[in-house]
């Protein structure tokens, strides 16, 4: 499969969709992260960021947050991609909440709270 255009889908600024770009340094996913309460360092790739939010939510479960996280940002651009639907902010937080709660299930200690 080529894709038309290698531009990312959620910004419209013709930026190349690169890992650190999709998931970190898009406005759409800077609001993802915002909405559980994570801010993204602007220089930092992936491996700095994540240590980052081990900070910010210092909770043990902060490498779930950031894995279900960036599963819904993914989703979302998939999508738009495949789907051509435009997946907002709202849909983003529904997903994520789903997603935790599912782990939730997984999990035997006291339920996951991130937001």
């Amino acid at each position: 499969m080529t894709l038309e255009s290698y531009a990312c889908e959620f910004c419209g600024q013709g930026v190349e969709e690169s890992v650190n770009h999709l998931f970190l340094h898009c406005p759409f996913a800077q609001q993802c992260w915002g909405m559980i309460n994570l801010i993204v360092s602007d220089n930092a790739g992936i491996a700095e960021n994540c240590a980052a939010f081990k900070i910010q939510l210092n909770s043990q479960f902060f490498m779930v947050a950031f894995i279900l996280m960036a599963w819904t940002i993914w989703k979302a651009r998939n999508d738009i991609i495949f789907n051509n639907n435009q997946m907002g902010l709202q849909d983003c937080r529904i997903h994520f909440l789903k997603e935790v709660k599912l782990v939730g299930l997984r999990v035997k200690v006291k339920p996951i709270t991130f937001i």
